[in-house]
């Protein structure tokens, strides 16, 4: 077994025995348990209740039969001999009753069996008047007298004399010896419903349980599996459920997370991979002026004294033309690091465009002139107002010119135009250079691309930060830089900005 097997039968076998399966199924269990327990309570409890109902009805008339059979009260009081023996023949006809004599308020005067203690001195008549005005049929329990809190089913009749009531039979139908003999047959009830009935019911039940449970929670096991391989590393793991429902939702979802987390690591791999060459390419383009200042410089020290005017003079201008180029590479990667981290942000200001192409295009007069290149410039007459931050518009077009004499040889033009319509005014720059190949033409804004040594039109820009800044600006303008070229035909770069019109 590999160590990826291991480790995966290691996280099934945690996943099985402490996990979300096993959680379910004793909280099942338990819930089982009490379902059953309340079951057998309640079945008790109906079921002693039943029977309560049922002997009351069919003994609803044991008190009235001891009335009618016994005269318990004389000129002195009870006739106790007399009264304690039809309550004893009463008790021999039905052991499970117990007897007692009430005066009109309830104090029992007598009762049979006579040895036993009575907690109760008092019974509570409201129960027995409710009960014998009924007619001897309303289900109700009255006091104990073996109990002060306890009640019990009972018979109960009127015992009148001369036509005046003179006291109460009280008939309790569970006695003591009721009591006993209930809880020895309830006892063994209870055994053989927990160890017959209950039990398989409750085993099968938590079977069945256990099966559902499985079935619901193999979902959820490869839903934990798949995240626990991604989190080791596997970026390929994927859930792959036929389920429906919120489980297939979060594994959707899972999934739609992971193709993103994917393709962003691929996006920084790639970007790291894109700094490290940016890093390689700023190195070589900074290389050679430095090279060439450092080299031109340790000449002129070395040979200070050996040199002519001539010599010294154009060792100089290697020098502060190499020195130039440095400064304006630095220049560029210090503005389009600012254009990234957004320090740089456009100060609109209603310009007139007209103006500033002018100005641009006289600044650029005197580098066309010395290349011999014709550069021209179709401004136009009139007054057209954009809300524009003009250094940054103003470096665009300086960028776009100082690219298109860059690139055209001798003899070649630079077109400088302004297109106005209703909504907006297009410039445009166009030279006759060597255009752009069409394998270049998608990289020319890409900061990180770089031309190989030997490509024979190489992209505007050199390492294509000039064209980078331009088109970073013009987003900060909401302007869109449009292309036109033709390998060794030259190239047309052109924005739109809107007019400001009243």
């Amino acid at each position: 077994m590999d160590t990826k097997q291991a480790s995966r039968f290691g996280f099934f076998s945690k996943t099985w025995f402490s996990g979300l399966y096993w959680q379910l199924s004793l909280t099942f269990l338990a819930v089982l348990t009490l379902l059953a327990g309340t079951y057998v309570y309640i079945t008790v409890t109906s079921a002693r209740t039943y029977f309560d109902a049922a002997q009351q009805r069919l003994n609803s008339q044991v008190a009235g039969r001891i009335v009618q059979y016994m005269s318990p009260f004389v000129e002195e009081g009870v006739d106790e001999g007399s009264v304690q023996r039809i309550f004893f023949n009463a008790m021999v006809i039905n052991p499970s009753i117990e007897v007692y004599l009430l005066d009109t308020a309830g104090r029992i005067l007598t009762n049979h069996p006579p040895n036993q203690s009575l907690l109760r001195k008092k019974v509570a008549l409201e129960p027995l008047e409710r009960y014998i005005a009924s007619g001897q049929t309303l289900f109700i329990r009255g006091g104990d007298p073996r109990s002060e809190t306890r009640e019990k089913i009972f018979s109960a009749a009127r015992v009148e004399r001369n036509g005046r009531l003179s006291g109460y039979v009280y008939v309790v139908l569970t006695g003591e010896r009721y009591d006993s003999a209930l809880a020895l047959l309830l006892g063994d009830h209870l055994a053989q419903l927990v160890s017959r009935t209950l039990a398989v019911t409750l085993l099968v039940a938590f079977v069945i349980g256990l099966v559902a449970f499985w079935f619901i929670t193999r979902n959820l096991t490869e839903i934990t599996s798949t995240v626990h391989r991604f989190r080791e590393g596997d970026l390929t793991a994927r859930i792959r459920l036929r389920a429906t429902g919120e489980l297939a939702e979060l594994a959707q979802t899972f999934n739609q997370m992971a193709d993103k987390m994917a393709a962003n690591l691929e996006e920084l791999q790639m970007l790291e991979r894109l700094r490290r060459e940016l890093i390689a390419n700023i190195s070589h383009d900074l290389r050679t002026p430095v090279t060439a200042i450092y080299g031109y410089a340790e000449t002129l020290w070395l040979k200070k004294n050996e040199l002519a005017d001539t010599e010294r003079d154009y060792y100089t201008h290697i020098i502060r033309q190499s020195a130039g180029k440095l400064q304006h590479l630095v220049e560029e990667l210090f503005e389009l690091s600012k254009l990234d981290a957004l320090e740089s942000t456009p100060q609109r200001e209603p310009i007139n465009i007209r103006e500033l192409v002018q100005e641009v295009y006289q600044a650029f007069q005197l580098q066309a002139s010395r290349k011999h290149i014709s550069l021209s410039c179709t401004n136009g007459a009139g007054v057209t107002i954009v809300e524009i931050d003009a250094g940054m518009v103003e470096r665009v077009l300086h960028n776009l010119v100082d690219n298109a004499i860059k690139y055209t040889p001798a003899g070649g033009s630079v077109a400088i135009r302004i297109a106005e319509s209703a909504a907006a005014v297009e410039v445009s720059v166009a030279d006759t250079g060597t255009g752009i190949a069409p394998d270049v033409l998608p990289y020319i804004f890409d900061r990180y691309y770089r031309r190989a040594e030997n490509q024979p039109n190489p992209p505007p820009g050199g390492m294509g930060l000039g064209l980078v800044i331009v088109k970073k600006i013009l987003e900060l303008h909401h302007a869109e830089l449009s292309v036109q070229t033709a390998l060794n035909q030259g190239s047309r770069f052109s924005f739109r900005l809107p007019v400001r019109r009243g």
